[in-house]
């Protein structure tokens, strides 16, 4: 029991100098002092500002120059080419003579065409003079004698009407005369072969020629008027022609041959103005296929004409062909001619597009220095598609892409960048249009936007200058 109460007062003991010695010792240690906070970082960057200005679409296209016309000179006539009177490279004139074919054969045919008119026309100027008075007269004598015929044998007179009256009373007398004999003997039978019975038979026989030669005489049959009437209709049909040989439609054939023969005429005229082979418009002679002595025809091709106006031909997708239109401002780039610009216009565009590479096809010609320019010239065309003469301008450099959307940071009062999405449009080599999200007169920030969060300090390391 002792021990135990000395072992517990030497440990309470123990206690109480180590918590005495620990003290101490916390009381000789200093105090640590407190870091000092760390400095806002500020990050570098180059500026603009955004203003108002002009900006256009322009649209780059490349083509090859060609001749605004060209076509296969055909002549207008055949035969043989008598002189050339230009060389292949010659500057003509429209209407200037190429070659001349040789025209014998077409002078020919000019004065048959001549003689063939005034032909037609001495037939017309006979046609109105008429029947001559001689032949009138003779056409009438006949009409007259034709009527006398008839006349005669129509109508009878007294003197034959009473001699063919006595010729059939003698034959009835003498008729009756010999029936009155032939009764005598006519009861004793078998009298047939009697003298009177004979002079009876042929005294009826020479009544009845008596009575058929009084009708005759007295009553004409339709046999012995009618060769006599078609005599006379057509005499009287001679004469009627004679007097008016010709009807009014008879006048018009003739006056249609004269126009017919006049027209064969203009034509041999003109074939025979084909033989000078002339050019179609102002041009160049690109090839001459001819010499002297060549043999040609319409169907041969004696020269390739070209204008000296030349186009470009350009293809243009069909995203981009609605900002394309007749009369829109182009400009050329010449290989020939590095550094010049010459102007140009859209002349055409095509009404649909091509099937297989779904492009249309646009013509644009230069408006100046044609006389420069030559078929085949590579081209580089820039066509003005839409021009903004004020709107809200920032440089390309500006736009970030943030969250799949474009977006710029704008420098504030306190040097701190502010993140906002924007709206582009427009854009070219420098600058881009700004449609929405920005205001003129604001500081954007074009290098340094990969280090920039919203709200981060900024360092101007440039001044801010107006958007290009």
């Amino acid at each position: 029991m002792k021990r135990s109460m000395l072992f517990l007062l030497i440990l309470l003991l123990g206690v109480v100098v180590f918590t005495t010695g620990c003290a101490g010792a916390q009381a000789e240690q200093p105090i640590a002092k407190a870091a000092p906070p760390e400095e806002e970082k500020i990050i570098p960057v180059e500026v603009a500002v955004a203003q108002r200005g002009q900006m256009a679409l322009v649209l780059e296209y490349a083509g090859t120059l060609e001749a605004k016309d060209s076509i296969d000179l055909l002549p207008g006539a055949s035969g043989r080419i008598e002189s050339v009177l230009v060389e292949e490279g010659d500057e003509v004139q429209a209407g200037d003579p190429i070659a001349i074919i040789e025209d014998d054969i077409y002078l020919a045919q000019v004065k048959q065409a001549e003689v063939a008119v005034t032909t037609a026309k001495l037939s017309l100027a006979k046609m109105e003079l008429g029947s001559r008075p001689e032949e009138i007269a003779a056409a009438q004598a006949a009409v007259e004698l034709a009527r006398a015929a008839v006349n005669d044998v129509a109508q009878v007179n007294d003197n034959e009407r009473t001699r063919a009256a006595a010729d059939l009373a003698r034959a009835e007398a003498a008729l009756k005369a010999a029936q009155t004999e032939y009764d005598k003997i006519a009861w004793a039978g078998d009298v047939g072969q009697t003298p009177q019975a004979i002079a009876l038979e042929q005294a009826t026989i020479a009544y009845q020629n008596a009575l058929a030669n009084y009708n005759l005489d007295t009553t004409p049959s339709d046999s012995q008027l009618a060769p006599l009437m078609l005599q006379q209709a057509q005499a009287e049909l001679q004469l009627a022609l004679t007097l008016q040989p010709y009807r009014q439609i008879d006048f018009e054939g003739a006056r249609a041959a004269i126009a017919q023969a006049e027209a064969a005429l203009e034509l041999a005229n003109i074939q025979l103005a084909e033989v000078v082979i002339k050019a179609p418009f102002d041009g160049v002679v690109a090839e001459l296929n001819i010499t002297r002595g060549s043999r040609v025809s319409p169907q041969s091709v004696i020269a390739v004409f070209i204008s000296k106006a030349v186009e470009v031909v350009v293809n243009v997708p069909e995203s981009r062909i609605g900002q394309i239109e007749k009369g829109q401002s182009a400009a050329m780039q010449i290989t020939a001619y590095p550094g010049q610009d010459f102007p140009g216009q859209v002349i055409s565009v095509a009404p649909q597009a091509n099937r297989d590479t779904r492009t249309f096809e646009v013509k644009i010609t230069p408006t100046k220095g044609m006389e420069l320019l030559r078929g085949g010239m590579y081209a580089n065309v820039s066509l003005l598609a839409e021009e903004k003469p004020n709107t809200l301008l920032a440089p390309r450099t500006s736009i970030t892409t943030i969250d799949d959307q474009p977006a710029v940071f704008v420098v504030m009062a306190n040097n701190t960048v502010e993140q906002r999405e924007v709206t582009t449009g427009l854009f070219d080599k420098d600058n881009i249009e700004i449609l929405s999200g920005l205001k003129e007169g604001e500081t954007v920030v074009t290098a340094g936007q990969s280090n920039l969060t919203d709200g981060a300090k900024v360092e101007m390391t440039n001044e801010p200058g107006t958007a290009e």
